[in-house]
């Protein structure tokens, strides 16, 4: 019986091969895919919770602890640390840290020596985390000064070096006063380590806040035990070995996080001031969210796999079982029962199944290291484990199985003789309605994702609320792909109709016949067409998708940072911004923003953003079908608002002014305060201290040095005035002349001045009353200005400001482009005024003009996007107080924003994570593994769908041509010659390939476009802002079609050229 099976499988030696080649690349591919989604999950788990998550991860804990009990209460941190680490082996590091100690006055600028002082703190570091750059580490002594290290940044900041006089410390808490001998300088090895949490300073050595803190200090653990430095808390950081952690122990472990840190006191046992903190919850929630959608995007690819696999095994069945019809017919007539003839075939499927169950886990391995070395995967140099997994065995068996028995399937449900007559169709209602409801299922699956991911997430959960694959987001892009092809079968007749009538008009014999042919019998040809049509499509969708993930990716960086680098707050002294931001190395032009939220009904929020767009616009990263930066400029700054004051010579380094203050008696009052102000090109109004002058009518000359945020424009003059004693007296304030660099400035014609006085601290309770003052300009005194001092009393004004600023006009209303959304959730329309809360006092805009999307918005309510100039120039027309810039965006030169980012993060008075830098974030999300890794995926799939295409084409094409062998005898017979049969073969198949290709084409084009936006996720599951823009790169596409063609060419080309006796043919038929 064995013998027998294997005479079979010669017989149709070819048409099997053909199955287990397809049956062995499905099966291996589909392992493939199940080992990968495996490995890449738990080596990207690993990898970020060593790597990108790790500060978030780990354990910081704090707590009050006496020399004599740090062993015991360092043990038992360690005890507590497991249990919220579920066990796993943890790793702790300590810091234990002095009360605040003062350091001298003499460390700080004259000015500033009245403030609070400069703070420091002494501790015990982890010395594996930093590393000496100057001078020795401190050792222990037992009297005298207590010798210390200082970090990098605070030895600069204080010119503190080895060696120099000791330094006397103050206690913050009235303790005894410490001396310190600075024996060495440090700095952190690396600064973005986890262990860095444990510091308030964060390892950088200085910080500006309320107070301005240097340090810590490191000095030896000797210090702490002997009790010579008054105790401040003690820190220890946690963190557990994620070595080995997988995708499954996500549960329990973020179950034992929430649980321990909570709890921690309890399971410590220590109660002394305890808090214990770690975002591990959080980071494992993220990551969980992150490798469903990862695992979606493999279903996606697979399924459609599965659908053209499926197909292309359908194909090859078929033939076999119209190749076996005849030999069938003769076993069931010599005594074969159906029982037999189902056996027979069942060894078969063995014989497909077995190789492929058995290679398929083998071949995972290599092909999951080389999906592994493609892309974002081979530049993280994340390492996957390849070892065929149970699930890779179990998948290979299943799958191999399914693949065999749908080749034999024909076979199987053989139930007797074949009658030689046709069977009927189904009816073309019935059919109809088939075609009509997959169309409509496939219609409602695409609108339902629609609506999933317009909400703002696609993933599904049970009624326990575990979150889970969204069998809608996996099956949509198969069953629209399937509508797809089965619209192009119903249209195939028709057209085989309209080539017929063109053929038909030529005068070859090839075209005519080969017109005739596929009119005659148009489905024939479907099963081949359909294939090549199912991989161009699935291969189209592949490379769509890819190119898309990696635009989105682009376009979300751009979106969430908005330039090339962006601050958010930071504490450097508001007049000093401009000069600070534009000064960094690398920057070319800085911009001023100003963001606020504006709360809306339905508890939604909208984004304010006013922005300096005569700075900004040129680089605003906004993507084309946006908008562009020239476009939104060209909007809000139509309506420009006038320009008033003095404007100073864009090079000017200097102002100077002459200046005199008369008396109508003589004054009882000292000297006067007298500073300019002026705005910077970044619409800043900047205070310059010009000197103190005292009223007795002689003119003098005082100035200032012009910052470098220059063109200035001067626009009023501030007095503070001290009391007159004993006296009432009556001033003139007189600028005579204004001067830039030592040359002469001539006042606008037209330039006029207001003035008020408002005196200033006083014993009265009540607000200080504004009082308006006579102003005007002379010949020989652009500026003129009365005012009376404040007479001295107890309960008097301490001082009297003056201020003398340019008269202006009511600009006009402030230009908005808002985004569609704030319109839907406002109520709003375009061109209507409304009232925006950027302060105290509501500001009027008109909506100018409707966008998308604004850039660094993603507020429900949506976004409004001003002028920041017009916004300031509005509001001193009020006479109010001008927006103090929150956020500064920074355009750099090509290549230099890593270099501005390192500056501005050097910086006491800038926190690192409050600089966004537009390609450090785009890098972090190419290269995050459950987003990349399945990208790796997309163009295997897509070759494999070529692959799958070829073989079943060539089986297809080769079949059909057998069928035909009397029908080409008979035409040989007649006279054809051998080189017109060529021809007419490879007119039919020709125009089969051209057809597939061509609508396979079309096909693809349309579902890309259409699914591709629905299934592109960010690793939350959400929508990505901007959205998805679809990517088709025409390169890659036209590698797809050439490579889904090659094969079907080479075979036509092979077959068209065969020479075939036709009396071999004709005597066959004969003997039949």
């Amino acid at each position: 019986m064995t013998g027998f099976i294997f005479l079979r499988v010669r017989a149709h030696r070819l048409l099997l091969v053909a199955a287990l080649l397809a049956v062995l690349l499905t099966t291996s591919v589909l392992a493939t895919l199940t080992g990968f989604s495996g490995a890449i999950g738990d080596a990207a788990l690993r990898h970020s919770l060593l790597t990108r998550s790790a500060a978030p991860a780990s354990l910081v804990v704090r707590t009050d602890v006496t020399p004599g009990e740090r062993a015991e209460v360092e043990r038992k941190v360690e005890a507590g640390a497991r249990r919220v680490f579920d066990g796993l082996p943890v790793s702790l590091r300590a810091y234990e840290k002095s009360s605040p100690y003062a350091l001298p006055r003499s460390f700080q600028a004259p000015q500033d020596r009245a403030g609070d002082p400069y703070l420091t703190h002494l501790a015990d570091l982890d010395r594996s985390r930093i590393r000496l750059v100057e001078g020795v580490w401190p050792k222990a002594t037992d009297k005298g000064a207590i010798q210390v290290a200082l970090p990098q940044a605070a030895a600069k900041e204080l010119d503190l070096t080895p060696g120099g006089p000791p330094v006397k410390l103050s206690d913050r808490l009235d303790g005894p006063p410490v001396t310190v001998q600075v024996t060495g300088v440090y700095q952190p090895k690396d600064a973005t380590d986890p262990y860095w949490q444990v510091d308030e300073l964060n390892g950088r050595g200085a910080r500006k806040l309320d107070f301005t803190t240097y340090g810590p200090l490191l000095t030896d653990p000797a210090t702490f035990a002997e009790s010579r430095v008054a105790p401040g808390d003690s820190a220890w950081l946690a963190t557990a070995d994620f070595r080995d952690v997988r995708v499954d122990r996500i549960a329990e472990l973020k179950e034992a996080a929430e649980k321990g840190s909570k709890q921690f006191a309890k399971l410590s046992g220590i109660t002394a001031g305890l808090t214990a903190e770690t975002e591990l919850p959080t980071v494992l929630e993220r990551a969980e969210r992150s490798l469903l959608v990862a695992r979606s995007t493999l279903l996606i690819v697979a399924l459609q796999l599965i659908l053209l696999a499926g197909y292309a095994l359908l194909l090859v069945a078929r033939l076999l079982s119209s190749e076996r019809a005849g030999e069938t017919d003769l076993l069931v007539a010599r005594g074969g029962s159906r029982g037999r003839v189902a056996w027979f075939s069942a060894a078969e499927s063995l014989l497909l199944a077995v190789p492929a169950a058995l290679l398929a886990p083998l071949l995972a391995g290599p092909l999951t290291q080389l999906l592994a070395g493609q892309g974002a995967l081979e530049r993280i140099g994340l390492e996957l484990e390849t070892a065929p997994t149970f699930a890779v065995w179990l998948v290979a068996l299943v799958v191999a199985l399914g693949c065999a028995t749908a080749v034999v399937a024909p076979a199987l449900s053989f139930t007797g003789m074949r009658r030689s007559v046709r069977m009927k169709s189904l009816p073309a209602p019935v059919r109809a309605g088939a075609d009509v409801g997959l169309l409509a299922i496939a219609a409602v699956a695409y609108w339902q994702l629609d609506r999933q991911t317009s909400g703002g997430g696609v993933l599904s959960g049970d009624t326990e609320g575990e979150l889970g694959v969204d069998p809608l987001l996996v099956g949509a892009p198969a069953l629209a792909l399937l509508a797809g092809t089965i619209l192009t079968l119903r249209l195939l007749p028709p057209a085989a109709k309209l080539g017929e009538r063109r053929a038909a008009k030529g005068r070859g014999l090839p075209g005519a016949l080969a017109g005739w042919q596929l009119s005659r019998r148009p489905l024939r040809g479907a099963g081949p067409v359909l294939l090549l049509v199912l991989a161009v499509a699935m291969g189209m969708l592949a490379i769509g998708q890819g190119a898309s993930w990696d635009r989105s990716q682009e376009d979300q960086a751009d979106f969430n940072v908005g330039t090339h680098l962006r601050v958010q707050g930071g504490r450097v002294p508001t007049e000093s911004q401009g000069e600070v931001y534009s000064s960094l190395p690398g920057v070319r032009d800085a911009a001023p923003a100003v963001r606020r939220t504006m709360e809306l009904s339905g508890e939604r929020t909208a984004d304010l953003l006013a922005l300096d767009l005569r700075h900004a616009a040129d680089d605003l990263l906004l993507r084309e079908d946006l908008g562009s930066g020239k476009e939104l400029r060209d909007v809000l700054l139509e309506r420009k608002a006038p320009s008033y004051g003095v404007a100073l010579p864009a090079a000017a380094r200097k102002a100077e002014f002459e200046v005199r203050i008369g008396s109508d008696k003589p004054t009882g009052t000292g000297d006067i305060s007298v500073s300019a102000e002026a705005q910077d090109r970044y619409g800043t109004t900047r205070t310059l201290p010009l000197g103190k002058v005292t009223a007795d009518g002689r003119t003098r000359i005082i100035g200032a040095e012009l910052p470098a945020t220059g063109p200035f424009t001067l626009t009023g003059f501030t007095l503070e005035v001290p009391p007159s004693r004993g006296r009432i007296e009556q001033h003139t304030f007189q600028v005579t002349s204004i001067r830039s660099d030592g040359k002469p400035i001539a006042p606008p014609g037209s330039l006029e001045w207001v003035g008020f006085a408002q005196d200033g601290a006083t014993e009265s309770p009540e607000l200080p009353e504004l009082t308006m003052l006579e102003t005007g300009s002379t010949s020989d005194a652009p500026l003129s200005a009365a005012y009376s001092p404040p007479l001295a009393s107890p309960d008097g004004p301490s001082v009297r400001e003056v201020r003398i600023t340019v008269a202006r006009t009511s600009p006009p209303v402030p230009a908005a482009v808002v985004t569609e959304r704030f319109l839907k959730a406002s109520g709003a329309k375009l061109g209507a005024t409304l009232d925006l809360p950027l302060s105290s006092s509501p500001l009027p805009i008109k909506i100018a003009k409707v966008v998308p999307e604004l850039p660094t918005s993603t507020a429900n309510g949506g976004a409004v996007l001003l002028d920041l100039r017009a916004v300031q120039a509005m509001k001193a027309s009020k006479a109010e107080t001008e927006l103090t810039p929150s956020e500064w965006w920074l355009t750099s030169e090509p290549g230099k924003a890593e270099q501005a980012a390192g500056a501005l993060r050097a910086r006491p008075d800038v926190d690192p994570e409050q600089v966004l830098v537009r390609a450090e974030m785009a890098q972090e999300l190419r290269d995050d593994p459950l987003g990349a890794g399945p990208q790796s995926a997309l163009l295997a799939v897509a070759l494999v769908a070529a692959a799958l295409a070829a073989v079943g084409f060539a089986v297809s094409a080769a079949g059909s041509l057998r069928e035909r062998a009397a029908e080409f005898s008979v035409l040989r017979a007649l006279g054809t010659p051998q080189r017109q049969l060529a021809r007419l073969i490879a007119a039919e198949q020709g125009v089969l390939i051209g057809l597939a290709l061509a609508v396979g084409l079309a096909l693809g084009a349309v579902l890309t476009r259409a699914v591709v936006p629905l299934i592109v996720l960010t690793g939350d599951a959400g929508k990505p802002v901007p959205s998805v823009l679809v990517e088709l790169p025409l390169g890659r596409v036209a590698l797809l079609l050439a490579a889904v063609a090659a094969v079907p060419l080479l075979v036509v080309a092979a077959i068209a050229l065969r020479r075939a006796d036709p009396v071999v043919s004709l005597r066959h038929e004969g003997g039949n």
